[in-house]
């Protein structure tokens, strides 16, 4: 778990920069390299994380105050996925953040007997319903996508995972079948995915370490920024519930 120092250093990081922008902006063409791109995975998936939706508006107001703008990808499988969140998510907007969809229909496809595109329909329609504009998508890392050897943004044609299979193959668990049949973001008014985004260097947070994707840590990304080009930083609220504690006991 990170604790207010980590986001002391966190803050430390970001005021370097000349913007601290979401994922829309670097799609819309904002490419300077002393710009860092800012997006949340808002995965909320075990008991551990129970407050992630809690933390990700705290993180949002923190952000808000210090004049950064980042971009929370909500999970349409979570628990906390339902229409008075979604109303409330309204607030993500109000303070001037993006709000996109974190897709995982391919494993609910797996675990519902489903059809992703089915899934990831009703899951937009539900977040848009309530008025948020979404624009952008990421895959989730859902547990069953080693087990069952596919990556979740495989239902769109911009996305073939060549190592892991035909783009148009049968992926299996449990008995369970779902075909891919890749159908353009766009098909979903969708504008763009996180991870086809071009950037230079790259922070994340995932399984509660920094790094840099390559063997690389906070403080070697810190050293190194904006040499490699423009920095994209990933964070999960599941980590960062401690970070908050104090704010809240004080509310």
């Amino acid at each position: 778990m990170f604790d207010h120092t980590d986001l002391e250093r966190l803050d430390a990081l970001l005021s370097r920069a000349e913007r601290v922008v979401p994922m829309r902006d670097i799609h819309m063409g904002d490419r300077n390299p002393r710009v860092i791109g800012m997006r949340h995975d808002v995965d909320a998936v075990s008991d551990r994380a129970l407050d992630a939706f809690e933390t990700a508006l705290q993180m949002a107001r923190w952000e808000f105050d210090r004049g950064y703008s980042s971009t929370y990808y909500l999970l349409h499988s979570s628990h906390y996925w339902n229409a008075d969140n979604l109303v409330r998510a309204l607030e993500f907007e109000e303070l001037g953040h993006e709000v996109g969809i974190h897709i995982n229909a391919i494993a609910e496809g797996l675990r519902h007997r489903r059809s992703p595109d089915w899934i990831l329909c009703e899951a937009l329609v539900d977040i848009r319903s309530v008025g948020l504009r979404v624009d952008g998508g990421v895959a989730h890392g859902d547990h069953l996508c080693h087990r069952a050897r596919f990556v979740n943004d495989e239902m769109f044609c911009e996305s073939p995972r060549p190592s892991w299979g035909d783009p148009f193959r049968i992926v299996q668990w449990k008995g369970t079948e779902v075909p891919l049949e890749p159908k353009p973001i766009g098909d979903y008014h969708l504008k763009y995915l996180a991870t086809h985004l071009p950037r230079g260097d790259y922070l994340s947070d995932s399984g509660g370490t920094w790094s840099d994707g390559l063997g690389g840590n906070f403080a070697d990304v810190i050293e190194r920024w904006p040499e490699m080009g423009q920095l994209h930083v990933l964070q999960h609220s599941d980590w960062w519930s401690a970070a908050f504690e104090t704010q809240r006991v004080a509310a």
